[in-house]
């Protein structure tokens, strides 16, 4: 397939990564979230294929990719070119070397990173006058020395693998009032709390549960709890829509379990119907004002991450609001598996499984005009036709800088840049004409 047709019916090919091991045909139905891409590709018109490390040739520079065959209704292998672009929705130790070719041959990426690295994010964005208030007290640490001064100096915190996903590699720590400290974490579900008479206990579960990982201390926000014990966090679904511009898709409550350190496996719900439950003293015009000051953050969230690695397709941001109705940044994923977001909005979160596809085709409209194919290119021109692609990529992203600067100075003269600004005075600006739909 020629990229480089000029026809307005172009389609470009978007390979969705799965990680490392091939799936049979028979278990693709297994996985709801690729059904639902493949819903929303009827919309979108790309040419979609899913594929894993095991299903590339790199000598021939093909893809025996998984596609869905709309009209028998079955899954169908076969190879396919170079993609146009790729969608990494999945991990293992090939993800590097494959992302690496795939930049040589001037594959687009719908996201810059496959993860975050928690404790490099921190530290990136800790130099960020607009981003770094809404980052607790957090600490990139080396040894068990760092880790335990940490714990002294913060209190209750969370110890965090620099990269886990799904809250597997979270531990919370609190230091008892009487003696001792309790220390509680989840395993596939199930939830393990103790209690330990010193630091040296603590120090001994650390190494059983993170083994050699590095990892991150971070205070402990004094989160909103429902029921007393049951912690409260939220998820933004945010991600660039067939415009390029910027789409909060869908906000959730998370309620974690009793006594749970983290939400995941939680119930999750509609932000803006719940807010009120977490904060029943807030009159209407408040909930109103915290509802903009969490867009607002969002915003600042995604743009400040953007000028550390580049533009993104989509994120999942996690963030908390405290009992004074702060709000904290937590962690942000390149790859949110959308579990909440389908549990809170139902079918109404269509959106956030074609937005990845229609964004897909904007990026890879930008070297149309090239006279590139899939097949039989030398690597010096693959080499210029990465240079053209970071051309493009570099203008597109100044074109969008440009659109988005004056709203988002807007937003930041208002919202971020003074935090204490009265709440009735924040209630009364309209952000729905760019936040799309809710």
């Amino acid at each position: 397939m020629d990229r480089s047709s000029k026809s307005s019916s172009f389609r470009p090919v978007v390979s969705v990564y799965l990680g490392n091991k091939s799936i049979p045909l028979n278990r693709m139905n297994n996985y709801v979230r690729l059904i639902k891409l493949v819903e929303a590709n009827k919309e979108a018109n790309t040419i979609l294929n899913f594929f894993t490390a095991e299903d590339v040739d790199f000598t021939e520079r093909r893809i025996n990719g998984t596609y869905f065959n709309y009209s028998s209704k079955t899954w169908q292998k076969k190879e396919f070119g170079l993609p146009d672009v790729v969608y990494v929705r999945g991990g293992g130790e090939e993800i590097e070397k494959l992302l690496a070719a795939f930049d040589s041959w001037g594959v687009k990426r719908l996201n810059p990173i496959p993860a975050f690295n928690k404790g490099e994010l921190f530290e990136l964005l800790s130099q960020d006058h607009n981003v770094s208030r809404f980052l607790p007290p957090t600490v990139s640490v080396e040894s068990m020395n760092d880790i335990r001064s940490a714990i002294q100096r913060l209190g209750t915190v969370y110890v965090k693998a620099r990269r886990g996903r799904k809250g597997t590699q979270v531990m919370r720590i609190e230091r008892l009032a009487k003696k001792g400290y309790l220390y509680s974490y989840s395993v596939l579900g199930k939830l393990v709390r103790r209690k330990v008479a010193s630091m040296n206990g603590v120090e001994k579960a650390i190494v059983n549960f993170f083994s050699d990982k590095k990892v991150i201390v971070q205070r402990a926000i004094n989160l909103v709890r429902v029921n007393k014990n049951r912690l409260v966090d939220f998820r933004a679904e945010v991600q660039r829509n067939k415009k390029g511009d910027i789409d909060i898709v869908g906000i959730c409550v998370r309620i974690g379990r009793q006594n749970a350190p983290i939400t995941t496996h939680a119930t999750a719900y509609r932000y803006d119907t719940y807010l009120k439950k977490l904060f029943p003293h807030y009159s209407n015009q408040q909930i109103r004002a915290l509802i903009n000051k969490i867009k607002a953050f969002l915003i600042t969230v995604y743009f400040g991450v953007e000028k550390k690695y580049g533009q993104f397709g989509e994120m999942g941001i996690d963030f908390a609001v405290d009992r004074k109705g702060d709000i904290w940044l937590i962690e942000c994923n390149a790859q949110s598996a959308k579990v909440s977001i389908v549990k809170a909005y139902g079918s109404k979160a269509n959106r956030v499984f074609l937005n990845p596809l229609q964004y897909a085709k904007v990026i890879a409209n930008l070297d149309r005009g090239t006279d590139r194919q899939h097949n039989n290119r030398s690597q010096s021109k693959s080499n210029r036709s990465q240079s053209n692609n970071n051309r493009s990529q570099s203008n597109n992203n100044r074109s969008q800088s440009n659109n988005n600067r004056s709203l988002f100075n807007y937003y930041k003269r208002h919202f971020v840049r003074d935090r204490t600004r009265s709440e009735h005075e924040m209630s009364h600006t309209n952000h729905n004409a760019y936040f799309g739909g809710w």
